[in-house]
């Protein structure tokens, strides 16, 4: 299987020849480490670092500093063009987007709190343009979309479900929708406690779910059994267990609550943050993903 056939029947629940993995981003820190490199970060050591660590998928986020000479997605071009990884655009969701249009988060709270009736017109003006922000990534060889929404934190929903409901589900499902509509996979993103608002982002069309940032493996359990075969679930390893002594058991802990008896696929590995650093012990992150490349299929 290619990477992206692998990560395609991982989102189709259908059967995969080896686990699929993918994370966002490797940081040039974390890259030099893991290379042992003295000198700048080349493209080709970043290719490298991601073959090593077996990756399937990474994800890329809009240089938007870039937008007035047409070079947002730059960096996605080069890596779909000279690589056969899985390429993920990353875009707001409604209320990340939206947030962003506001001096500060508490002011943002607050209006939302006080149904400011600016705040339909806002979303509106967010969902347009995060729309045409995918529209562009797929133009530029994206494979798939991640929406990321951070509507959560450890204790749940930043603002109560209800307002969700009313004020920001439908544009994220107006979003989703829309790129379903292109044949593009599409995942939702969010940090937190999501379980309040779990049977919402199953019924919004989402293909799949990235982070699995919930505070314990039997919550992870808890979406596995809720999801079923309609979310391919991606992410969850933490990253405090590179560091522990039991860090290649964690793996097969997170497959356990990651799979239903019967389950061929459904699952893709990598860590909750999505993010490899530099404060990671590279050997450390290697062992694990090493070990979860030798499993076999399906344990």
């Amino acid at each position: 299987m290619t990477k992206i056939e692998r990560i395609m029947a991982a989102v189709r629940f259908e059967k995969v020849d080896r686990l699929p993995k993918g994370e966002f981003h490797l940081e040039d820190g974390f890259i030099a480490e893991l290379l042992s490199l003295k000198e700048s970060v080349t493209f080709k050591d970043k290719v490298e670092a991601c073959e090593l660590c077996g990756l399937d998928a990474l994800a890329f986020s809009p240089a938007l500093s870039q937008q007035d000479n047409g070079q947002v997605w730059e960096e996605l071009k080069l890596w779909r063009k000279e690589t056969d990884f899985f390429v993920f655009a990353i875009i707001d969701g409604p209320f990340q987007g939206t947030a962003k249009l506001f001096t500060s988060f508490t002011d943002y709270l607050l209006a939302i709190a006080k149904c400011d009736p600016v705040i339909p017109k806002l979303v509106a003006k967010s969902v347009a343009a995060n729309i045409e922000l995918g529209l562009n990534a797929m133009a530029s060889g994206a494979n798939g979309i991640i929406v990321a929404d951070d509507i959560a934190y450890q204790s749940g929903t930043f603002i109560s479900p209800v307002a969700l409901r009313k004020d920001f589900f439908p544009g994220l499902a107006e979003q989703t929708e829309f790129f379903r509509g292109q044949k593009a996979p599409v995942f939702f993103h969010a940090d937190g406690d999501l379980l309040r608002v779990l049977d919402d982002i199953i019924n919004l069309g989402f293909n799949g779910l990235h982070s699995l940032d919930f505070s314990s493996l039997a919550d992870i359990a808890k979406v596995r059994m809720a999801t079923e075969n309609r979310l391919c679930l991606m992410g969850g390893y933490d990253l405090g267990w590179f560091a522990e002594e039991n860090r290649t058991e964690k793996v097969l802990e997170l497959l356990t609550a990651t799979s239903i008896e019967g389950m061929e696929s459904g699952y893709i590995f990598g860590s909750s943050a999505g993010i490899l650093g530099s404060t990671l012990s590279a050997k450390q992150v290697l062992d694990v993903y090493k070990y979860a490349s030798n499993l076999p299929v399906g344990i």
